[in-house]
Parts: structure tokens; sequence; C-alpha cells
């Protein structure tokens, strides 16, 4: 489910965690419990900015690719 999420939402959820932690007055297995949910979270977010730069890749090459076949001709 949480593979789900939007990054913006993911990113919100992680946001929030770490303020929980930060704040401190957990017991040790509800902070442990926090970090692993941020863990997952910062996976989701990173395979989200992954294939975003991927996307983004895919989109630029051929542009690129033809901005030098313009520069190359006579």
């Amino acid at each position: 489910m949480d593979e789900q999420l939007s990054f913006e939402e993911a990113l919100n959820r992680l946001e929030k965690i770490t303020q929980t932690l930060e704040d401190g007055g957990l017991r040790l297995e509800e902070a442990i419990a926090l970090f692993e949910d941020g863990i997952r979270l910062a996976k989701i977010c990173n395979e989200q900015l992954n294939a975003a730069e991927l996307k983004i890749s895919q989109i630029q090459t051929p542009y690129e690719q033809g901005l030098e076949s313009k520069d190359e001709s006579p």
C-alpha cells in the first residue's frame, strides 16, 4: 500500500516521523518502529526520484541528439 504513495505524501510522512523522533520521549520500541517506517518511506521516495530522473533523461536525450545534429549540419 505504501508503494502507491505519491512522492509528496511519502516525504511528508517521513518529515513527520523525523520530527517525532527528534522530539524524543518515545519508548525504544516506538522509536524503532518509527525508524523502520521512515526507512521504508525513504526507500519509496528514492525509488520515485530515480524513476523521475530516468524519465527526464529519456525525454532529454532525443532532444539533445537533435541539437547535436543541427550543430553538425553545414
